[in-house]
């Protein structure tokens, strides 16, 4: 699912590229650009998903791997599959959206069976996991508990994930610690009540998100001019053309929240803008945008011109 956070994440790096000069200055080429990048963070979404099952599925073929021994155990012959059956895998394996992209051979991980098999090895090897196959008790709890550690131990920084993502899409280079997260969350709202109708959930939370990020950087393209006269009414000893370019990038976002969503409050904009800037552009551009903002919004407030309604006066 794609939150707010990624919005603007993903909005910084779409009008980036368009004040560089890319998409031939087109505001219908930048919009496209934009849903197409926030596509690809939900098609990551999905991915993860597809990643657990692959797990779960290599850890099928080894119980099949291990009972066509010439001389099988009795461990292989009656195995331990209180992890292939976890309830809420065995959901993701039935889930409609899940399926359908399990369906491509990129999305089922059968060309990375290296890396799935390297996750399964560091992971039968846990401490954690022999004492979830230990247990006979069997719970949603107990199931989602052992796949978040999974995600947070094995997935979570990782170079070869990383790696792997990169080579597919080089929209993904920012989106896996969001998609995790997300994943982790989505797991931790699963209960007996609601497993049995899992579904994915869609792209954005609501009609208002989507029509938050084609709003967000149409306007910002539109009004962009207007950003920098505000911007540079509130410099001191300081010329607009020597802002680092990432800071300038931002501030007109930033703006264009302060300015064309009156349902927005002011200061919940300025903390989502100043946490992006101290991830993605200098060490000090956290502390400049944030006094830019706060110049710009003193000012805008002084002489009525904000236009908040409902939460926007928060």
């Amino acid at each position: 699912m794609i939150s707010r956070r990624l919005v603007r994440i993903k909005a910084v790096q779409t009008y980036y590229a368009f004040v560089q000069g890319n998409y031939d200055g087109s505001l219908e080429k930048v919009q496209e650009a934009l849903e197409m990048s926030l596509d690809k963070s939900y098609e990551l979404f999905a991915e993860m998903f597809c990643l657990i099952v692959a797990i779960a599925d290599h850890a099928e073929y080894k119980i099949e791997f291990n009972r066509n021994k010439l001389l099988p155990t009795e461990e292989d012959l009656n195995p331990n599959r209180k992890f292939v059956d976890n309830r809420i895998i065995q959901a993701f394996r039935s889930e409609p959206t899940i399926k359908k992209y399990m369906e491509k051979s990129t999305s089922n991980w059968s060309e990375h069976y290296e890396f799935v098999r390297n996750v399964f090895n560091k992971m039968a090897n846990s401490e954690f996991y022999k004492k979830y196959m230990a247990d006979e008790e069997r719970s949603i709890k107990q199931d989602a508990d052992v796949i978040c550690k999974i995600i947070n131990k094995y997935l979570v920084d990782n170079d070869d994930l990383d790696e792997i993502l990169e080579t597919e899409s080089i929209f993904w280079n920012d989106d896996l610690e969001f998609s995790l997260s997300n994943l982790i969350q989505t797991i931790k709202k699963l209960n007996d009540d609601n497993i049995e109708n899992f579904r994915l959930p869609a792209m954005f939370k609501n009609e208002e998100d989507h029509e938050f990020a084609k709003t967000l950087i149409k306007n910002t393209c539109l009004y962009r001019q207007k950003f920098d006269e505000l911007i540079e009414k509130n410099l001191q000893k300081w010329e607009l053309q020597r802002i680092a370019f990432m800071d300038r990038v931002i501030l007109h976002l930033a703006l264009c929240e302060m300015t064309q969503f009156p349902e927005l409050p002011v200061r919940v904009t300025i903390n989502e803008y100043i946490d992006i800037a101290k991830g993605y552009s200098t060490e000090k551009s956290g502390t400049f945008v944030n006094g830019i903002l706060d110049k710009i919004y003193n000012q805008c407030k002084s002489d009525n011109s904000l236009n908040k309604i409902g939460m926007g006066l928060l």
